[in-house]
């Protein structure tokens, strides 16, 4: 872009999305926010809106990479918050992870390795919150990879956890873990592994309740289950945890993803796809009057979507930004080239009776 077209004051949902230096985002299956902290380098207040996301640069496997806006239109790069690692080695001798990970064990420092291996793990769908109590930042993300018993890339099918104290980082990776499993009164989907954990998403309610969505039985059932107080783990472990209290599931059998969970006007919303890999499906959502309610399909959100594809997109996000306003952030896929995959950024309508309506705008 030259200097006078180096600004953004539209959305062009789809269109190739740029940085202030010019290059492209890099913030897949990602999620934004507005958040107020002290800025590092002047020591002022600022309030900034900040996107996390997967950094598909260099294909698959990638870190998390952050930018922060004044206008939700011009990013600027923050940088890698959370590196993958490149070698054991590295973790001991590179002075950037001797420094993050200064005080682990070498068995700690194993398990880094062995979930962040960047020529084997998968880091994907990551989503930050913030938490007041213990003023640090807690990233979530889908960690999957290689296991002692399988060689595939998504043998592992957990959550991670990474920590800073600053929105930025560097993120300190804590571990991955797998959650909750299906009561024994329940029908398992997928019983030969698990308490597995794939596409996942945060949302922290009113009353500071922090919650973790995903995938789980082979991706065939969606559950959500509350965090603890610092929202490092989940608040009851999975052997101790009480059906309807601790965690619920959520239309087993049906095969969603991509969960995105939002509250509006007392009501919660939660919006998914199907499973077909890197190609769009048509979006469902469905609604409640609480987090651990009873979940109403409301079907299809989008209008005039003649393809059933959620406009070539899958859903990673909703966010009200500053005018209460909500935004529906989808990604569209390009499996050929991940680096270039697309961006889709769309206001969410809503009727008097509060259903969801997605309709497509070129420019808006």
């Amino acid at each position: 872009m030259s200097l006078e077209t180096d600004k953004y004051n539209f959305f062009k949902p789809g269109e190739q999305w740029r940085d202030t230096d010019n290059n492209i985002i890099q913030a897949h299956g990602g999620q934004v926010q507005q958040l107020i902290f002290t800025d590092s380098k002047t020591g002022n207040t600022v309030k900034k809106w900040i996107w996390v996301g997967e950094d598909k640069s260099s294909g698959a496997r990638g870190g998390i990479r952050m930018y922060s806006s004044d206008d939700l239109h011009n990013w600027n790069s923050e940088g890698i918050v959370m590196r993958n690692v490149p070698s054991r080695e590295a973790l001991e001798n590179d002075e950037y992870f001797k420094s993050v990970y200064a005080g682990y064990s070498e068995e700690q420092l194993d398990n880094v390795f062995r979930s962040l291996d960047a020529g084997s793990a998968i880091i994907e769908r990551p989503k930050m919150i913030y938490n007041e109590k213990t003023r640090q930042y807690i990233l979530w993300f889908h960690a999957d990879g290689p296991t002692d018993t399988s060689n595939s890339s998504y043998a592992a099918a957990c959550a991670g956890v990474a920590v800073s104290d600053y929105p930025f980082g560097p993120y300190r990776f804590v571990d991955r873990y797998r959650l909750n499993v299906c009561p024994d009164n329940q029908k398992d989907m997928h019983p030969s592994s698990k308490g597995m954990a794939r596409d996942m998403n945060l949302f922290v309610d009113k009353d500071g309740t922090g919650y973790i969505i995903y995938s789980s039985e082979e991706n065939l059932t969606l559950y959500i289950s509350k965090l603890n107080e610092e929202y490092t783990y989940l608040e009851t472990s999975p052997d101790k945890a009480v059906y309807g209290r601790d965690f619920i599931r959520l239309f087993p059998g049906a095969q969603r993803e991509a969960p995105a969970v939002f509250e509006r006007e007392g009501k919660y919303y939660l919006i998914s796809s199907g499973c077909t890999g890197w190609e769009p499906n048509q979006a469902r959502y469905y609604r409640s009057d609480a987090v651990f309610g009873d979940w109403e399909n409301m079907g299809d959100p989008c209008v005039g979507d003649m393809k059933h594809t959620t406009f070539d997109t899958q859903s990673t996000c909703v966010f009200k930004d500053s005018t209460g306003r909500y935004i529906y952030m989808g990604d569209r896929w390009n499996s050929k080239n991940l680096s270039d995959s697309r961006y889709v950024w769309l206001p969410v309508k809503f009727t008097q009776d509060g259903n969801m309506l997605l309709e497509w705008q070129d420019k808006w």
